[in-house]
Parts: structure tokens; C-alpha cells; sequence
């Protein structure tokens, strides 16, 4: 049975995923945008991607930058993760205190944890480039439930246990 891309997009929406905040700095300017689709890859060596649609500024950025850090929400975090998904926010990164990885990108406050990337590798996928990251720096702080999106809903996981 063949399907249509609202279909497509309706079963996709059913799978649970995490919220991130992919990060960058060109040029001296700190950039940013939200993102689901961040998986880990490998751990030896510790790769990870994240799916970027190839007709946006944000694709181009992290080609330029050759690095990203993934900032990944608690679900304290929802107002943050909004922020770095409105094409209307001009300046992002305003009045937030950011740390510094290695690479230079932004470390946003107060996140579940954050991997620092060497952009390893662009890989074809479809409308979107699936840009392979190796991590080179991290770190977690359990302090809250991950923000979660599911069927074009933001909210927390709640175990049932």
C-alpha cells in the first residue's frame, strides 16, 4: 500500500524523541536551532548525528563551522527549546549564561547534558543532510526529566513504575 507524506509525517509523529538544541559559533557569532532528530552512532569511536534540512541557514552553518554541540533539554526546558525553534527570534542566545566547549559553540544552562562535536562527516539523506559528529568533550547533569516530543506535543516522560 503506497503512502502519502501527510501520512508518512502523522506515523512518524508517533515515535517519542528527545528535545535538543544544536549549537554552533562562525565567525564569531553564537547560532543555534531546535532539534529531534539527534541520535547516538557509535561508541568506539563515540559518533553521533543529527538530521538537518538542506535548504536552511542552519545547514550551511555547521558546514562552515565543521562542529556542533547538542544541547539536550530537561523538560524545565521548554520555553529554551521554543526559543531556538521560532524563525522570528532575531537574537537567541540573549540574556542566557552560556559556557564554552572546546570547539567554541554555546553551552546552554542548566541542560540534561551536552556533547561537543568535530563534524566528521555529511551524509546524504533525501531533503536532509545527516551530519556525523564526533564527540570530543560532554557532560551530564541528571537534574530533571528529558522534554519529549511526540505528535507535535512538547511534555516530559512519566514512567509508570
Amino acid at each position: 500500500m503506497a503512502i502519502d507524506p501527510d501520512l508518512f509525517r502523522a506515523a512518524m509523529g508517533q515515535l517519542a524523541s528527545g528535545i535538543t538544541v544544536v549549537t554552533m559559533r562562525v565567525d564569531d557569532e553564537d547560532h543555534g536551532f531546535t532539534a529531534s532528530s539527534f541520535t547516538s552512532l557509535s561508541l568506539d569511536p563515540m559518533l553521533v548525528l543529527v538530521c538537518v534540512v538542506k535548504d536552511t541557514r542552519s545547514h550551511m552553518l555547521i558546514e562552515q563551522a565543521g562542529h556542533y554541540a547538542v544541547n539536550i533539554l530537561g523538560s524545565h526546558q521548554k520555553e529554551l527549546g521554543l526559543r531556538f525553534a521560532s524563525p522570528e527570534m532575531e537574537d537567541r542566545f540573549q540574556a542566557l549564561s552560556l559556557e564554552r566547549s572546546i570547539t567554541g559553540a554555546p553551552i546552554l544552562p542548566d541542560c540534561l547534558a551536552w556533547v561537543d562535536c568535530s563534524l566528521r562527516e555529511v551524509l546524504p539523506g533525501g531533503d536532509h543532510s545527516i551530519f556525523v559528529g564526533e564527540v570530543i568533550a560532554g557532560s551530564v547533569t541528571p537534574c530533571d526529566a528529558a522534554l519529549v516530543y511526540h505528535n507535535r506535543l512538547w511534555g516530559r516522560f512519566v514512567s509508570d513504575d
